[in-house]
């Protein structure tokens, strides 16, 4: 149904239009150009594009708490949702870090944020607390076994 893969210079037009509006040509090549490097501050990240029917319709990244842990933070633009393009994305981005030797995923949710909820249990994530995101906001700690 969908692949993932790393985002290339034929997605800038994408990433442009759809990740961060008003960024130029040269700051979205940049920014593709530091994804590609597979790291963030010394820490395992990975930038994925998700496709489906041959076209970018998202993103999910991969970022490494420690040498277990890992977490995964998407996004599925509007006109592709409701199709479950993200479930599918979160699950192989899950399988894969899993064959890279990660053993746990944990999420951390905005309690309003009812269909990441939804998508993360349907995954098999259970809710382990809560707290505060860095903006105030209420959100539930969540976590699964790879």
């Amino acid at each position: 149904m969908i692949t993932l893969r790393n985002f290339n210079e034929g997605d800038l037009e994408f990433l442009m239009s759809h990740y961060k509006s008003g960024m130029t040509t040269h700051e979205t090549a940049a920014l593709l150009a530091e994804w590609n490097q597979k790291s963030f501050r010394g820490t395992y990240f990975e930038m994925f594009a998700i496709i489906h029917n041959a076209i970018p319709t998202g993103w999910i990244s991969l970022f490494a708490h420690d040498k277990t842990t890992i977490s995964a933070g998407m996004e599925v633009i509007e006109s592709a949702r409701g199709n479950g393009l993200a479930t599918a994305a979160l699950v192989q981005a899950l399988d894969y870090a899993k064959h890279l030797g990660y053993t746990t995923a944990v999420a951390q949710i905005r309690k309003n944020n009812t269909a990441s909820l939804r998508l993360h249990e349907k995954c098999g994530f259970i809710i382990t607390g809560e707290c505060l995101t860095s903006k105030g906001s209420a959100a539930f700690l969540l976590q699964r076994k790879l």
